[in-house]
């Protein structure tokens, strides 16, 4: 067994929600923009974890014969490593699923509407400044999209990306009443509402979201939470 294309179950990342004491070994996901934790290899998810099919041949011919889709595009590789908030669209039979994190933190798929299904909700990682008057924007599954330089999108924000028209079409960030969500940590899979922002540490600066978790006041670090939507969530997240 190859271990460039396998990996020990037991040694599979903690948000793979697969059977340890199966079969020795899992797929593992072929290289990309998201890490071994925040990613799954399709045929993983969908056989162990969701039950969609039986083994890898079945998938194999449902990208053959272009019946799955990721994010509106047909990979051909079954070890495509999908992450938080990636669709995954059977066009057929007219069926779409977001991946989603349960709240003891492991990757799972929920169903969505076919509405919802155009929309992706990514955070932005980066902003260069490129000739012509474009900013380019790198987003948390590795796509980079160009705008006009006046756009005002901060790093950090999220954005919602439309899968038709291929364009941002609203972007929030950390503002007073904004729906979070828990990313990482151990209340990985859960939602709260964004109250305020602070800053501790004296040689190096954390920024700590004070949040409210139900009738709970808790704090958080910044890089555990990724903003969803402003009064309320935007896609489906659980």
């Amino acid at each position: 067994m190859s271990k460039q294309r396998h990996v020990s179950r037991l040694a599979s990342p903690r948000s793979w929600q697969v059977a340890r004491k199966a079969t020795k070994w899992i797929a593992k996901p072929m290289p990309g923009p998201r890490t071994n934790a925040e990613g799954i290899p399709l045929v993983v998810l969908l056989r162990d974890v969701v039950g969609m099919i039986e083994n890898q041949r079945e998938l194999k011919y449902l990208i053959n014969t272009k019946q799955i889709l990721v994010n509106g595009k047909l990979y051909r590789e079954t070890r495509f490593p999908v992450g938080l908030f990636d669709v995954i669209s059977f066009p057929t039979v007219k069926k779409h699923y977001r991946v989603v994190l349960t709240t003891l933190g492991k990757l799972q798929a929920t169903e969505i509407s076919d509405k919802e299904a155009n929309t992706l909700l990514l955070q932005v990682n980066e902003k260069t400044s490129i000739k012509g008057g474009k900013l380019q924007i790198n987003l948390s599954n590795g796509w980079n999209v160009l705008t006009d330089s006046k756009t005002k999108i901060k790093v950090g924000e999220s954005v919602l990306f439309d899968l038709k028209k291929k364009k941002i079409i609203e972007n929030f960030g950390f503002s007073n009443g904004a729906q979070v969500y828990f990313v990482r940590g151990k209340r990985a899979g859960h939602s709260a509402t964004f109250k305020s922002l602070k800053e501790t540490g004296v040689l190096r600066r954390q920024k700590i979201a004070v949040l409210e978790l139900g009738k709970e006041t808790i704090e958080s670090s910044l890089n555990n939470l990724i903003t969803v939507g402003t009064k309320k969530a935007s896609i489906t997240v659980n």
